[in-house]
This record gives structure tokens, sequence and C-alpha cells, in this order.
């Protein structure tokens, strides 16, 4: 029924300091059996910098949606946060980011839900030099499921990879990959 977003300029309140904000709630229809959405909110920004010949973005958001049925299954609100940091000097860039947050996931069609609460933090470097790219990058992440919502399981899921690869412009618009994963 209600959804306002907010935007700042560039250079709000510091230099290189952008926000934003927004909230929404539902469309006042009669709860049922199925978990919706009562309302939601977020709130997230960005602050780019230069620290001598190095360009710096860290960035960052925080959102919160609840839940509300009026059936025989309980629900969990939905939520999270995330941050992340660039680093750019000449051919050279550095990134890291780490996000966590909940919520719940329809498994099957008797409206189920599985509470999932996760986290995730990957990293990577690039290099260029004339036609060779030069990369590497590791994601490490992790969740807790569980079917009784409210109550996250204590089990741990979790994906950790490596990659890396180089990469070859043969031509313009032709790349040649040799890469690995594990």
């Amino acid at each position: 029924a209600l959804g306002v977003e907010w935007h700042s300029a560039a250079d709000f309140l510091a230099d290189g300091l952008k926000m934003s904000a927004s909230f929404s709630t539902d469309n006042g229809a009669a709860k049922t059996d199925t978990a919706r959405l009562e309302n939601s909110w977020g709130i997230g920004a960005t602050y780019v910098t230069t620290a001598g010949d190095t360009a710096v973005t860290i960035g960052g958001g925080i959102a919160d949606g609840e839940i509300a049925n009026t059936g025989g299954q309980s629900s969990s609100d939905k939520g999270g946060f995330n941050l992340g940091v660039s680093a750019v000097t000449g051919d050279l860039t550095i990134g890291v980011g780490y996000g966590d947050g909940d919520t719940f996931v329809s498994t099957d069609a008797s409206a189920a839900n599985t509470e999932v609460d996760g986290s995730v933090l990957k990293a990577g470097v690039k290099y260029v030099t004339g036609d060779v790219t030069l990369a590497l990058g590791m994601t490490a992440g992790e969740a807790k499921d569980s079917t009784t919502l409210g109550t996250p399981d204590t089990t741990d899921d979790s994906n950790d990879s490596t990659s890396a690869s180089v990469t070859y412009a043969v031509a313009s618009g032709v790349s040649a990959v040799l890469g690995y994963t594990t």
C-alpha cells in the first residue's frame, strides 16, 4: 500500500558518500495460511575515496522484511546485511565482500517452509598486463536450514572454492581463457 524510497545526492555529508533507504508496507489483504510480506525496509551506502594512487570503494547495506500469516505454520522474518571493499591501483584490483542473513523458502506444494541462515565471504584479485589478465578468487559459504521455523538447525552445510584464470585477448572481442576451480 505504501512504498517510499530516498536516495542522497553524491557527496552526501562527506565527499564520496552516497546513501539510499527504502520502506514498504503490504497491500492490506487478509492474512492466509501462506506467509506473505507484511513490510520491509533497507538502507545502504557507498563511500568512494582515494589513498595515494589507489581508488577505494566501501559499500554496505542492511535490510529486513517482516512476514505474517494466520495459519498453523509459523514464519520467521527475512533479513541480512552485506559489506564490501574494493581497491584499484593501476592494473591491479583487489576486492573482498561478506554477507550474512536469514530467510525462508517454500520447499514443496504443501506450503511448508524451511528456514535458512547463511553467510558467504568472497575475495579476489585481478591483474591486467597488456593483453593478459590474471585472476584469483575464493568463496567460502555456509548455511543452516531447518523445517522448524524460528529455530535454525545446528548442522552447517558449507561450500568453499578457489579459482584461478589466465585470459588472453586474441583479437578485438575474442579472448582465450584457461581456468581452474577447486
